[in-house]
């Protein structure tokens, strides 16, 4: 959505912190319209709010609209959102699914955030990070990680495929989660409740990826 130059985009671009200079005037992000325009400092007549909601999607002005109500000002890139994280400055890149949409981590990097959006549109935040194994060897699981020095046991009583061990301790560091082709996002967040209450992390595996997933506050 393209706006000209004058007061309101220079307001826009100033106060609510959004758009990018185009010529003659800013151009708004569907997302970043829609969200000035709920809060109340761009108006927008009916047919265009349905325009923009239908080229913005239904979940990415939800995300959108959470971070900047906890003060952080994300900039939209294609599906996902980018800003800077609280602690240390670093950028964050952040996807968003349904938490029934099914679990893929085809898009999720070491470093990535993911935020998942229930029918009630309430969100949860999650981090994707190594889990501190190295470099594994091509190979199944869980062989690659006993070449790995790694201990594997059983995960059942924690409603899990595996638990695993540093070579040497009594305690399990983390719980293994082998994605399966019907599992929900829900299923992961229920995994990552058990294994927090459990003192252990989450990881989850797709057989080519495996990428340790832990709640976050933004």
């Amino acid at each position: 959505m393209l706006l000209p130059a004058g007061k309101l985009a220079t307001a826009l671009r100033g106060r609510q912190r959004v758009g990018r200079a185009a010529t003659d005037g800013i151009a708004l992000h569907p997302v970043e319209a829609l969200w000035c325009h709920a809060s109340g400092a761009l108006e927008l007549d009916a047919k265009l709010q349905v325009q923009l909601a239908a080229l913005a999607g239904e979940l990415l002005p939800v995300a959108y609209t959470d971070l900047r109500q906890r003060g952080i000002v994300p900039t939209v890139k294609g599906a996902a959102l980018r800003f800077q994280a609280r602690d240390g400055g670093a950028d964050v890149r952040l996807h968003i699914a349904s938490s029934d949409a099914t679990a893929s981590l085809a898009l999720l990097a070491q470093g990535d955030w993911l935020a998942l959006v229930d029918e009630a549109l309430e969100i949860i935040y999650y981090a994707a990070t190594a889990p501190g194994w190295g470099a594994l060897p091509a190979g199944p699981l869980p062989e690659v990680l006993a070449a790995a020095g790694l201990q594997v046991a059983s995960g059942m009583k924690f409603g899990t495929r595996y638990r695993v061990y540093r070579d040497g301790e009594s305690h399990a560091a983390w719980l293994l989660h082998l994605l399966r082709n019907d599992d929900s996002w829900l299923d992961i967040v229920r995994a990552v409740r058990v294994a927090h209450g459990v003192r252990k992390q989450l990881v989850a595996s797709d057989g080519e990826r495996c990428l340790a997933l832990e709640w976050v506050k933004p």
